[in-house]
């Protein structure tokens, strides 16, 4: 008598047991510096939570939020005068943490790997920064940039701005650490007369 209750309870236990494992298996847990990106049936992006993705039906991509430090350098840019300058700096950039930023970003670097897609959006952003610091210097002189050189850095970050915005990405601070030239133009500034 007592076999014939044990088998619709076993029967409940093994069903319990198998929807968790089902439900375990298509839930995918993201970190809050880390982006995932599922495609297919819907599109959707989890980050810093988790949420249900169904293997064989949605795709998901990985990419990461965090910020990524990009070393900028140009040589022998010319200034409005014609003066050769070479101008260092360092420049924080992410991809934005809104939705449409994080598609954006994943549509135009995804490689499939996390670590070269940061690799492709640092070289991406490396050339956009340097592209529009040599604009920035094209249009000042010697001695406005010489004199001002926070004016000369927040010119190049709004300008920066907008093209990385482009792509998903946004510029959190951007810095000169040096500007120089090889004919002396900007020591011959600094000098008492």
């Amino acid at each position: 008598m007592p076999e014939q209750w044990m088998i619709p309870v076993i029967a409940i236990i093994v069903a319990v047991i198998l929807v968790v494992v089902i439900f375990l298996s298509l839930w995918k847990k993201v970190p809050q510096d880390k982006a995932l990106v599922v495609t297919g049936l819907r599109k959707k992006v989890i980050s810093g939570g988790g949420g249900i993705v169904i293997p064989l039906l949605e795709r998901t991509d990985r990419i990461s939020l965090e910020n990524m430090k990009i070393e900028v350098r140009t040589e022998g840019a010319r200034t409005s005068q014609g003066v050769d300058i070479r101008a260092d700096g360092v420049a924080v950039i992410k991809v934005k943490s809104d939705m449409e930023s994080i598609l954006m970003a994943v549509e135009q670097f995804n490689s499939g790997n996390e670590n070269h897609t940061i690799e492709v959006i640092k070289d991406t952003a490396k050339d956009v920064l340097e592209g529009k610091l040599r604009e920035i210097i094209s249009k000042m002189t010697v001695e406005e940039i010489y004199k001002d050189r926070e004016v000369f850095a927040s010119g190049v970050q709004e300008v920066a701005a907008v093209g990385l915005a482009t792509m998903g990405l946004e510029l959190k601070a951007f810095t000169i650490r040096d500007i120089s030239d090889k004919n002396g133009y900007l020591e011959a500034l600094g000098k008492p007369r």
